[in-house]
């Protein structure tokens, strides 16, 4: 780099003096120093700050606040994975359990199977047969106006009568029930055949068989008035199946009374 030329009245080695207020002037490619703002002044070479001013951190940048601390989530995996190995454990546990009890059922089965075909191999008992608590044939019984005796009863019959043209066949059988009937009124009371019910051993109703019954006496098979004190004998007759059996009569004062039961066994 070329030098400019020394002024011949400055001593060797000193610098020229610059006017007032003129810059010196640079080498050829070297920056000046920046000017500073009027009043402002020049910065201290040592880095040290004016008054007023922030003092910079070493190494020229700001140090970053420390990162918050993250909560470990490891103890809630772990645990996780601990509450699902017991459960599993509990749901298997839990189908042994209704393994054992199924495989028991069958044995109970079994058991009952075995009591039972016991049960069917004994003979089974016969039905005890209980007697009727109501009275009897030869007793009497009151509805009404009237008192009931039945004095006899006859079954199994299928035809009623000795004149062809009122003769009567039986669907079943007949049964013939001889009841005596007295007014124990002071006044006449009608008496209806039609009034009175035999009941069988299953329990079935049967209506009695007026036709029937004229073929035996055609004066009192229908019915009629009965003075006080006198007593009437007369035959019920009903038409029942064959395998039926008579187990009582229910007889009536009227067909709005209560009715009294006889047993025919």
């Amino acid at each position: 780099m070329t030098q400019p030329p020394q002024d011949p009245n400055q001593p060797y080695g000193q610098q020229p003096q610059q006017p007032y207020g003129q810059q010196p002037q640079q080498s050829y490619g070297q920056q000046p120093p920046p000017q500073q703002p009027y009043g402002q002044p020049h910065p201290d070479q040592s880095g040290a700050p004016f008054p007023g001013q922030y003092a910079q951190p070493a190494g020229g940048f700001q140090q970053p606040p420390p990162a918050p601390v993250k909560k470990k989530k490891w103890p809630w995996v772990v645990g996780g994975i601990v509450a699902f190995f017991v459960v599993v454990a509990i749901a298997t546990s839990g189908g042994d359990k209704d393994k054992d009890e199924s495989a028991a059922a069958p044995t109970t089965a079994q058991a009952a199977a075995g009591d039972a075909s016991v049960a069917a191999v004994a003979p089974a008992e016969a039905p005890k047969e209980t007697k009727s608590s109501n009275p009897g044939i030869g007793e009497e019984v009151r509805d009404g106006k009237f008192g009931f005796v039945v004095t006899g009863i006859e079954t199994g019959l299928t035809t009623i009568g000795d004149n062809p043209y009122l003769q009567e066949q039986a669907e079943g059988q007949f049964v013939l029930v001889h009841v005596e009937i007295t007014n124990t009124s002071d006044k006449p009371q009608a008496y209806f055949g039609s009034n009175q019910t035999l009941i069988d051993t299953e329990g079935r109703e049967f209506t009695n068989n007026t036709m029937a019954a004229i073929n035996i006496d055609a004066e009192t098979a229908i019915g009629g008035d009965i003075n006080p004190g006198i007593t009437r004998k007369t035959t019920i007759v009903f038409d029942i199946p064959t395998s039926a059996t008579p187990k009582e009569i229910e007889v009536h004062d009227s067909m709005f009374s209560g009715g009294a039961t006889i047993s025919l066994q």
